[in-house]
């Protein structure tokens, strides 16, 4: 995993697109999807032959295209996504936010929530305890909880006061989606206390010492440490929950993404939305939603028409389709340099061709890369330290569409 994903980060970075996270959208996000997509229809191909009652819960990323692969290449499979980002209103941080509003959540009243948008990037269109709306408290103190840094994401919080909406989603997962806030300019000042690039190094340690642990813990003189803490829970992750409330037959709201069909009405039809669903006879059920609002439904929209193309291009192992996918993502359309997008595509093929067979006839020679006008070399990608240099640097022209420069 690491390997493709040091040269998700950066290879896109020496073309002045930096990531924090890279793994839904921007050009890491799609190459994800490359690599994952046709995976999964393989994986669904034996579960249509094997086991098609199985119900589907998928948690890999980039969620809204693995989800709309999923559907369209097995559509009589059940599938639902599934994230955790929404039990941040659970948390001790969140409990500060409401308590700083003065929100009384000391009687047995039950909040009352509604949202919707796309992985990552979804969005509370309805807030209420009891019968309380705190949309309006939560509007008068976001100046105040952006500002002061005591609350935790501060940038879900200045957005709060631009729009009057909240995101649930950890922030540096939304600033990948609007480049205005996060981009080559500013990424390296931290806006909003956001991190300025991932780490796959400081990844690649967590997931040694992890499989380490797993590995020790199954020596017999650990076992009760399993036993005590490491038994299914039915905490933060919701999926031993969730199929236990299909068996039941318990209409419980579930975080989910699924195929919108009218759902979410002002967001295209056969896009993956992420919204509560529950589960009635067995079969996923979706709360409807409604329109979102105006000041986020331009945002949410342009990645939404873009899953398909997505889609369209780890299927096809076209270039062309790729192309398009690429120079439709806000990320890469904010350097304003489409010829750059499509060398940063030709370097990245070649950088991951072991792990993308359906572009196995499209990958460029080293040799034709040399000869290209935009070229990142084996030695610039060896360190963390070269690694992690620009070389193509976008036109200080458009720094004015960069917050702070633009505000």
């Amino acid at each position: 995993i690491q390997k493709s994903e040091w040269i998700d980060i950066h290879i896109p970075l020496k073309f002045g697109i930096p990531q924090n996270t890279g793994d839904t959208v921007g050009p890491g996000g799609i190459f994800r999807s490359l690599r994952t997509i046709p995976v999964i229809v393989e994986i669904l191909k034996d579960i249509e032959e094997l086991c098609p009652n199985a119900l589907i819960l998928n948690y890999t990323n980039p969620q809204s295209t693995t989800m709309l692969s999923t559907y369209q290449t097995a559509p009589n499979v059940q599938s639902v996504g599934l994230c955790h980002e929404l039990f941040y209103l659970e948390s001790k941080k969140f409990g500060k936010v409401l308590n700083y509003s003065k929100i009384d959540t000391s009687t047995k009243k039950k909040f009352q929530i509604l949202y919707g948008g796309l992985n990552h990037f979804s969005w509370i269109t309805k807030f209420e305890y009891g019968e309380k709306d705190l949309y309006p408290i939560l509007r008068e103190t976001a100046d105040y909880m952006y500002k002061s840094g005591k609350f935790g994401r501060p940038f879900n919080f200045y957005l709060l006061k631009q729009t009057g909406y909240l995101t649930y989603v950890e922030d540096r997962h939304v600033a990948e989606f609007l480049p205005k806030y996060y981009n080559y300019f500013n990424h390296w000042d931290r806006p909003f206390n956001i991190t300025d690039l991932r780490s796959v190094n400081r990844v690649q340690l967590e997931r040694k010492f992890m499989y380490s642990l797993i590995k020790a813990l199954k020596r017999k003189r650990f076992s009760w440490i399993i036993k005590l803490f490491l038994r299914p829970t039915e905490g933060i992750e919701k999926a031993l929950l969730m199929a236990k409330d299909r068996e039941r037959n318990i209409s419980r709201h579930h975080v989910c993404n699924v195929l919108n069909d009218g759902t979410i009405p002002s967001l295209p039809n056969n896009c993956v939305i992420e919204i509560p669903c529950y589960f009635k006879n067995g079969k996923i059920h979706k709360v409807k939603i409604g329109k979102l609002p105006n000041p986020i439904k331009k945002w949410v929209i342009l990645h939404a028409k873009n899953q398909q193309l997505v889609v369209d291009a780890a299927l096809s192992g076209s270039p062309d389709d790729l192309t398009k996918a690429l120079l439709a993502d806000p990320m890469c359309s904010f350097i304003e340099d489409d010829e750059k997008i499509e060398f940063l595509m030709m370097n990245m093929l070649y950088y991951q061709q072991q792990w993308l067979p359906n572009f196995s006839e499209s990958i460029p020679k080293y040799t034709d890369l040399k000869k290209m006008k935009y070229l990142v070399e084996k030695r610039e990608l060896s360190t963390r330290k070269l690694a992690r240099k620009e070389k193509y640097h976008p036109n200080e022209s458009i720094k004015k569409n960069s917050w702070p420069y633009n505000t």
